[in-house]
């Protein structure tokens, strides 16, 4: 098993382990605030994460051509979110007044929820759609 050292696997590595240890004193000092409880744990696990992931990126070997895009890759990632990105903003007009009109009484909450679906997921379809559609100009 040959594990590649460039500088990226090891500032992920390193920002990995340093949120472990963050996580570990806010533990030490859980007893000012209850708070610093839930911080810690989600320091620990988050930089566990980050951590885990570095040593997969770091352990696999993966060709050069696989890392890097193409020009056509490129610009349908572009052109995808550019339309999603003119998408979400059309759904937050349209909840706005669907909201302003019909007084459904939506909170900020489900506005934002919506949002990041509908941006998701129209990003996804749009990729897709444009690389089965060949052309992008």
């Amino acid at each position: 098993m040959k594990i590649r050292t460039n500088k990226k696997i090891l500032l992920a590595s390193g920002i990995g382990l340093l949120s472990v240890l963050l996580g570990v004193l806010a533990f030490q000092f859980q007893l000012y605030s209850k708070a610093l409880l839930f911080v810690g744990i989600n320091l620990i696990i988050f930089g566990l994460f980050i951590f885990i992931v570095a040593l997969y990126a770091a352990t696999t070997t993966k060709p050069k051509t696989e890392l890097v895009a193409d020009e056509r890759v490129t610009r349908i990632t572009e052109k995808a979110g550019y339309t999603a990105g003119w998408l979400i903003m059309l759904s937050v007009t349209f909840m706005f007044w669907a909201d302003k009109i019909w007084s459904l009484n939506l909170e900020l909450k489900d506005m934002y929820t919506m949002t990041l679906i509908v941006g998701i997921y129209s990003f996804l379809i749009l990729r897709w759609y444009y690389n089965r559609r060949g052309e992008i100009v």
